[in-house]
């Protein structure tokens, strides 16, 4: 659309606005869940086999949001329905706190919410490629709201509590709902019938390689969003860090998105992630060793070149490689791979081995699976080209 129709009829205003609206929930969701969890008395392995199968269901349910999102006739609409579904259901885990009760409701929730992003991904790339614009920028959007609502909600839970969190989140699923009928109306592609679905796409090695380097970085993140914030209140007393600690990691994300465009470009998914496999070596590090609640917040800023490097470079891999009807499955087979298969291991394993030693003694196993990743990947990734796809498809 022409931005001479007016500011928010912009097309990357309107997909900002998504963007913001998600992440802003997600801010709480992923930051603060794990406390009231916490609170209500569950343990590490409790809140680890919870985050799991969250992971697990999402495996299932992304291949069906994906087959639907291929054949909508307008994913916006399928979009604000799981949206929709998610606020209720998050609503409902505060009708009991046994374990069980709450496994399970959580679980239900996830088979909405964990594909409410790569769903809107596909609707961000597809509008915002009709029209010539570029992702970064956009996505900056959503990664400053994540920032501002991480560091204000964290004050809110120490004022009222961990429960601020449920109420929080399902209010918010309702807001990116909202801004999912706000955004350009994005159909399922014009050849719905010849959509193949997740599998076809196995047949593309070099996605499949770079799914092997993503999936273990990945799996210390399980790790880090399931345990970073009892460990920063509960072990090392800083309580009144925790919201800060996100807040500079979402802003530390700014420099990457002003350029990541251009980054890709020239450097392709593997290469940067290669330097994100190094910093979140080090920043695990840091981490596992430190005392100070001060210095584990501050490690945050190696955010800065760590999971929205690997989320963003392998969402282009995609949308640069993968044919226009299939493209939602692409970007659900990402969080198939990243956030199900990768996080349930990582928070699954995490929580027994947390049980066994401590929550910050098992950063040095996450910081070790980085360095393996580094050194096998690096010498693969800078033998070759980019690998962004678009030199295939010239």
């Amino acid at each position: 659309m022409s931005t001479r129709k007016g500011f928010f009829t912009d097309v990357s205003v309107r997909c900002a606005a998504f963007l913001m609206a998600y992440y802003m929930t997600n801010s709480v969701f992923q930051s603060f869940m794990s406390l009231y969890y916490t609170d209500i008395g569950l343990s590490n392995t409790h809140i680890g086999t919870i985050n799991a199968l969250i992971a697990v269901m999402s495996v299932f349910t992304m291949q069906l949001w994906g087959y639907l999102g291929d054949r909508a006739k307008v994913r916006n609409r399928l979009l604000s329905f799981m949206c929709v579904c998610a606020a209720l259901l998050m609503l409902a885990v505060r009708l009991d706190s046994r374990f069980g009760y709450v496994l399970a409701v959580v679980c239900l929730f996830s088979a909405f919410y964990t594909s409410i992003q790569p769903m809107g991904d596909s609707v961000v790339l597809t509008a915002l490629d009709a029209q010539g614009r570029p992702f970064g920028p956009v996505r900056l959007a959503g990664g400053l709201s994540f920032a501002v609502v991480a560091a204000l909600f964290g004050y809110v839970v120490e004022a009222v509590g961990s429960t601020s969190a449920v109420y929080a989140t399902a209010g918010m699923c309702l807001m990116i709902a909202l801004a999912a009928q706000y955004m350009p109306r994005v159909s399922g592609g014009e050849e719905r019938k010849s959509a193949k679905g997740m599998l076809s796409l196995f047949k593309n090695r070099d996605l499949l390689i770079l799914f092997a380097f993503m999936v273990p970085l990945q799996i210390t993140y399980g790790y880090f969003y399931a345990f970073f914030s009892p460990l920063l209140r509960d072990d090392l007393g800083g309580g009144a860090y925790v919201g800060w600690s996100y807040f500079i990691s979402s802003v530390s994300e700014t420099p990457f998105l002003l350029f990541s465009d251009r980054l890709f470009k020239r450097h392709g998914a593997g290469r940067l992630m290669c330097i994100s496999a190094l910093c979140m070596t080090a920043r695990w590090l840091i981490v596992a060793s430190t005392s100070s609640p001060a210095v584990a917040m501050m490690s945050q800023v190696l955010h800065c070149m760590g999971f929205i490097v690997i989320t963003v470079t392998v969402s282009k891999y995609v949308q640069a490689t993968v044919p226009e009807n299939q493209r939602a499955s692409g970007q659900l087979l990402i969080s198939v791979f990243g956030f199900g298969v990768a996080r349930a291991l990582g928070y699954f394993g995490g929580g027994l081995l947390s049980d066994l030693t401590s929550r910050q003694s098992v950063f040095y196993g996450c910081a070790a699976i980085c360095l393996v990743c580094l050194a096998v990947f690096a010498p693969y990734y800078f033998r070759r080209g980019p690998l962004n796809g678009e030199e295939k498809n010239a």
